[in-house]
């Protein structure tokens, strides 16, 4: 076989293998892209509140919401990015209650469990096929399988003899089968840098480590520090308020606060997370760590000042949610999520038009 038809074979039972897959990825993250708008629109009572002079503290938010729900543990507080936003404390676990507080008076707006809104459960089967690590690991393998598939589809679609343009084109006088093909090998070149960097940065954030590795090795980076441990020794000493670390944190990185990650672990320490205006990560990827018991600051991460690798794989996950456009590249991001389902539709009718067409010569030789 010459080196076209492997890359033809390659990419057709590729395509009809994972197609499906991919195109529920594509679909689901083209919703995923504007979820913030689509819950605030949704759920107004819970994403909104009337901005007023002056905040509650965010120890009395913790408080009233631990007081609420004593049976759940909170371990992720997400502070609002503009007036109008609430706080969200997420318990238990990444995708299991989520509560909503007013941040001007500390009221509980109502609560959620992630599955059971259909943003919520769309997140799931984008991040995770509803299967937990399992459903990672097969999406991750999906996206490097569909990096395979952008290349052989570039080798079928290059020219035999040099003429580019014709693959930039439909033939829209042509027959149906031939429209097909045309609709089926422009779209594909159209997307098909988008699609590779949507298929990378996947695969980058499933495996995330091997990716980190693999990025400082390249660019001669050393690795991130390990996180911090708090000091166990000191657990029967009272805490510190939220506020006065977080007035901490201010003066050690004067960026937006954006994320508190409360410790889950006896030795785990207490992260506040911050962004400055000029990051792509709509998190940010500041970091100081304390000693949950004490209060001590155990260790500052600044993005302006990280390692090369470690800048660049925060690159990653603004790319592969189109935030690092702004508005523009995520409206391209819906779009280059959509395309996935354009190119299994007609990439089936191709298969199918070439198998229909090569039982009727076996029949008519027959």
């Amino acid at each position: 076989m010459t080196a076209r038809k492997i890359a033809s074979k390659l990419h057709l039972y590729t395509g009809l293998a994972i197609g499906l897959l991919l195109v529920l990825s594509g679909l689901t993250g083209s919703v995923l892209v504007f979820r913030g708008e689509i819950e605030t629109l949704v759920y107004p009572e819970l994403m909104t509140s009337v901005p007023r002079d002056e905040r509650v503290s965010v120890q009395k938010v913790l408080e009233t919401v631990q007081h609420a729900y004593p049976a759940d543990k909170p371990f992720f507080i997400r502070t609002p990015r503009t007036p109008e936003q609430t706080y969200l404390i997420k318990m238990n676990g990444a995708h299991d209650l989520f509560v909503y507080v007013d941040p001007y008076n500390g009221m509980i707006l109502g609560d959620h469990r992630q599955a059971d809104t259909l943003t919520g459960w769309i997140s799931l089967l984008h991040t995770e096929l509803l299967s937990g690590d399992l459903g990672e690991i097969i999406l991750g393998t999906s996206a490097l399988l569909l990096i395979g598939m952008s290349i052989t589809g570039l080798i079928l679609w290059w020219p035999r003899k040099g003429k580019f343009s014709p693959g930039f084109k439909i033939q829209w006088t042509a027959n149906w089968n031939r429209k097909n093909f045309d609709i089926h090998r422009t779209s594909g070149i159209y997307t098909i840098v988008f699609i590779l960097l949507i298929a990378v940065t996947g695969a980058s954030l499933v495996f995330n480590q091997t990716a980190i590795n693999l990025i400082n090795a390249i660019t001669l980076s050393p690795p991130r520090n390990a996180p911090p441990l708090s000091d166990i020794r000191q657990a029967q000493m009272s805490r510190p308020s939220l506020d006065i670390i977080l007035h901490q944190a201010d003066a050690l990185i004067p960026a937006t606060t954006t994320v508190i990650n409360l410790p889950r672990k006896p030795e785990a320490p207490l992260v506040i997370r911050k962004k400055w205006d000029e990051e792509f990560h709509p998190n940010g990827r500041n970091f100081v760590y304390f000693d949950q018991y004490s209060g001590k600051v155990l260790q500052v991460e600044n993005a302006m000042s990280a390692p090369l690798g470690t800048r660049v794989y925060s690159t990653l996950y603004p790319i592969h949610i189109g935030t690092i456009g702004g508005t523009f590249t995520r409206v391209l991001q819906v779009i280059v999520g959509l395309s996935p389902l354009m190119l299994f539709v007609t990439g089936c009718f191709i298969w199918w038009n070439k198998r229909k067409a090569k039982r009727h010569s076996t029949h008519k030789t027959i």
